[in-house]
């Protein structure tokens, strides 16, 4: 399994040669992966506000939208829930061939 840098690593490959991804995804996926901790490939409760402001990010509507474009791209597995701290992301494991 791969560790915490290993995983940084290849998200910044991956994410380098994807000119859809943004700085705020960036962002927003970095504090995703300091909220999975240790158990990276596990999904976990999405907390929207601690998420937020790690990410800097401080409009819902921009967290919805990328959280939707990160699943969409194959960054996360992200699975919203109408019911309030329900939601879940699971950060998708990234592939060391990178294009």
């Amino acid at each position: 399994m791969l560790g915490w840098a290993e995983w940084q690593t290849l998200f910044y490959q991956k994410a380098g040669a994807d000119n859809r991804i943004s700085p705020t995804h960036i962002s927003l996926y970095f504090a995703l992966l300091h909220e999975a901790g240790h158990t990276l490939a596990i999904p976990f409760y999405l907390q929207r506000t601690i998420v937020m402001q790690k990410a800097k990010i401080y409009s819902p509507v921009t967290l919805n939208r990328c959280l939707k474009e990160l699943h969409v791209y194959g960054y996360i597995d992200y699975r919203p829930s109408y019911t309030p701290g329900r939601s879940m992301v699971g950060l998708i494991a990234l592939e060391n061939d990178i294009v």
